[in-house]
């Protein structure tokens, strides 16, 4: 454990470290605490509203296939860890630390994944992922989900993954596509189809672009394979369907993802993957 957690404290909460300096994300750590704040009786109904969990459980069972025996995986902006919620019986060889902003979520993240004080293969961290603290090369696999969208400074952050990332590693990332077609939609009805900036004083959001894989390239020195994904799953539109775990339509979702042209016009969701070769 000491490998991964290395000076942090352990708080009574069972979650390691803490963040005082909130840099440019100090304002959207009110927005993100409110929401943690309140209570939850479904989980997973909540989720499906804004994720579907069929597509998320697909792709992060082929990220798993990825890992090695032994491995070890970082979630950046693991939030609740639900993606997780069957790691002890998928991969239990598999050591998971989960880092996150607000503490408050990871609470929550304790909660859904069972997640005892003491516990040696899923350490929950509250940490910056601008300034990561672990040593260079120690995980085998880092996955993050709509998180990175949300910070200013992606080059730090990407600079941090690949530091943290073992040579052959991998580094998948899901952000919020801009579709043409959509936003199409979005201005017939004279909605907003924000792609970068401030939303309401309140968040930063940045949809993946030219500038993000460009850093992702330039940092590893290597081309990201690109994928689109929750094409059927709409909730921004008003349509979150398919997003429930037993959904017949989020598993037809889950089938569709894919790098075709086509999908990049509909597709609520961009990911770049890749490895660190160097």
């Amino acid at each position: 454990m000491k490998q991964f957690v290395g000076k942090m404290s352990l708080g009574k909460d069972g979650i390691w470290g803490n963040v005082i300096d909130y840099g440019k994300q100090e304002e959207e750590k009110i927005l993100r605490q409110s929401v943690a704040k309140q209570v939850y009786g479904d989980y997973m109904k909540f989720i499906s509203s804004h994720h579907s969990i069929p597509v998320m459980d697909v792709e992060m069972l082929k990220f798993l296939k990825q890992i090695p025996h032994g491995g070890a995986i970082l979630d950046i902006g693991g939030c609740w860890g639900w993606h997780w919620r069957q790691i002890h019986n998928q991969r239990p060889d598999i050591t998971l630390v989960i880092v996150d902003l607000i503490r408050e979520n990871l609470m929550h993240a304790k909660e859904i994944l069972k997640v005892a004080n003491g516990n040696t293969s899923v350490l929950l961290v509250h940490g910056n992922a601008c300034s990561l603290e672990f040593k260079d090369k120690t995980f085998d696999g880092i996955w993050s989900v709509q998180t990175t969208q949300h910070i200013p400074d992606f080059d730090i952050v990407c600079s941090e993954i690949f530091r943290v990332l073992k040579k052959e590693g991998i580094y998948w990332d899901y952000g919020l596509n801009n579709a043409i077609f959509v936003r199409i939609f979005y201005n017939l009805f004279q909605k907003i189809y924000h792609l970068d900036g401030i939303v309401d004083e309140k968040f930063f959001l940045r949809r993946v672009n030219d500038s993000v894989i460009n850093t992702v390239k330039d940092t590893f020195n290597a081309e990201p394979t690109i994928f689109y994904s929750e094409v059927l799953f709409t909730p921004d539109l008003g349509f979150p369907i398919g997003g429930k775990a037993n959904s017949l339509l989020g598993k037809l979702d889950s089938i569709l993802t894919g790098n075709s042209f086509l999908l990049k016009l509909f597709a609520r969701q961009h990911s770049f993957h890749i490895r660190k070769h160097l």
